[in-house]
């Protein structure tokens, strides 16, 4: 197999993963953000109710103890497009796939020797 097959077969694969994910993903996804509030008692352990008033006070506990209060509204937030459901968060993954592998490709380029 030729290697510019193999980098197509590649980034076919990666583009399939990225629109199948929404639809495999777990709705209740066990990362930092939801250890921090199970933490703080915001949320239970196993399961996705979050108690604001409590999710609030945690971040304000956080924000005294590290004196650390940066914050930014994310381009896309939580893999998503907001107001396209399952569309938005399909187009959101595969836009941040073929980003990732534009600059995969621009750095291959950039650094590639010269007689490559």
């Amino acid at each position: 197999m030729e290697t510019e097959q193999f980098v197509i077969i590649g980034i076919v694969i990666a583009l399939v993963i990225a629109v199948a994910a929404p639809f495999l993903a777990s709705g209740n996804p066990d990362g930092l953000e939801s250890a921090f509030f199970s933490i703080h008692e915001a949320k239970p352990f196993m399961g996705s109710e979050l108690d604001e008033e409590a999710a609030g006070a945690a971040e304000e506990e956080a924000i005294a103890t590290t004196g650390n209060d940066f914050s930014y509204e994310a381009l896309m937030p939580d893999y998503t497009i907001p107001g396209l459901d399952k569309v938005g968060e399909v187009l959101a993954i595969v836009l941040g796939t073929v980003v990732m592998i534009a600059l995969a490709y621009g750095i291959a380029r950039v650094t590639a020797r010269p007689d490559n």
